[in-house]
């Protein structure tokens, strides 16, 4: 398990503002912070193709992101991908629903059976506990017991 901060978003242009495409100057620490979590990944996996990796936390970065790119690239399926569309977020900003934080996991643990959810109880209300909404995964860490 791997759990992260990367760096934050502050600084970038605003996402519907003047400035379109906006201008991420962020983002070149977030790809380099990335770049180094996805090389430890395949040293994992080089070692042993079926581990099982989750990596986790607010990554700063929405699913489509070169960053978060980076890590699906390296073997890792974004947990947030498997819910419908319109609940794919843990983050309101100036009104912008958002995924800056993740759940990613290795195809040793996605290929078993999971529950997977996003708990909105922070970014949607006004009297918050936290900015962001807390992630809820249950993975089957061993395959059944057979017969034999």
């Amino acid at each position: 398990m791997i759990g992260n901060h990367f760096n934050s978003k502050g600084g970038d242009d605003a996402l519907f503002g003047v400035n379109q495409p906006p201008v991420l100057t962020t983002e070149v620490q977030r790809l380099q912070q990335a770049q180094i979590e996805a090389a430890f990944v395949q040293q994992i996996l080089t070692a042993d193709p079926n581990a099982n990796i989750v990596v986790l936390g607010d990554l700063n970065d929405f699913e489509f992101s070169a960053p978060v790119g980076v890590l699906k690239n390296a073997g890792l399926t974004a947990l947030i991908e498997t819910l419908p569309q319109a609940e794919r977020y843990s983050y309101v900003f100036e009104g912008n629903s958002q995924a800056l934080d993740h759940i990613m996991v290795s195809n040793g643990l996605v290929t078993r059976p999971f529950g997977y959810d996003i708990v909105h109880i922070n970014s949607e209300f006004w009297d918050q506990i936290s900015d962001h909404d807390p992630q809820v995964v249950r993975l089957t860490m061993n395959s059944a017991p057979s017969a034999s």
